[in-house]
């Protein structure tokens, strides 16, 4: 999978990955304590980084309700249905590459990288932030990308993590709030998802590389 992927993350998803990140809140809203408003305006600076797109407070305060609502095992339930079909692909041992670019830049940096695209050994992905492009390659792969681009732009690169990549069935898109049961079985089998990339197609995952065997073997069980 090679392309540059604008952010095309519904405002329902990106809040379902958020509360599924912190235990107390999610555990708040299974219990019907938490005052949706307080917490949308929260995570409202959260949504727009995974949306790329300004967050109106009453879209995600109607996001958190109908998560809420859907807090019960009965929903967890219709996961066999949902994933079948579903091809999963793990990866381990990738690096996650930050280059700090926006705007026009972004799309100057997404350009470089593929131009490099002949010199690569493999197939990165590549995701174009508010205020970054993410780029998840092999080791080798991580390196070229520094000595083209750390001279020019602030770069960071995280190594040995391990990605995951849920190729949804065209059937998916019809079912709603997929990946917050998705996000929820791995979150109840242990596994911590560091950030995800998402769309009706393809549910990118990534995670530390010890967590990622576990982490396939669930959703395999699952498909």
């Amino acid at each position: 999978m090679s392309n540059s992927k604008g952010n095309s993350v519904p405002v329902s998803d990106a809040v379902s990955t958020i509360i599924l990140r912190n235990h107390v809140v999610y555990e708040s809203l299974k219990l019907k304590i938490v005052n949706y408003h307080a917490l949308a305006s929260r995570i409202s600076v959260d949504v727009e980084e995974l949306t790329g797109r300004k967050a109106n407070i009453e879209t995600v305060v109607a996001a958190i309700k109908r998560f809420s609502d859907r807090l019960s095992e009965s929903k967890m339930e219709e996961m066999p249905a949902v994933l079948r079909g579903a091809k999963l692909n793990l990866a381990g041992g990738v690096v996650d590459t930050t280059i700090g670019a926006k705007g026009a830049e972004a799309h100057r940096v997404i350009e470089a990288i593929l131009k490099l695209a002949s010199k690569l050994s493999g197939t990165p992905d590549i995701f174009q932030l508010p205020n970054s492009v993410r780029v998840i390659s092999e080791e080798e792969d991580a390196l070229l990308l520094e000595a083209l681009l750390a001279k020019k732009h602030p770069l960071s690169m995280k190594k040995s993590v391990a990605k995951i990549t849920v190729r949804m069935p065209p059937n998916a898109k019809e079912v709603p709030g997929i990946v917050s049961l998705i996000t929820e079985l791995l979150y109840r089998n242990g596994v911590n998802i560091l950030y995800g990339f998402l769309s009706y197609e393809d549910i990118v995952m990534i995670m530390r590389e010890e967590d990622g065997p576990k982490a396939f073997q669930v959703l395999s069980e699952e498909t």
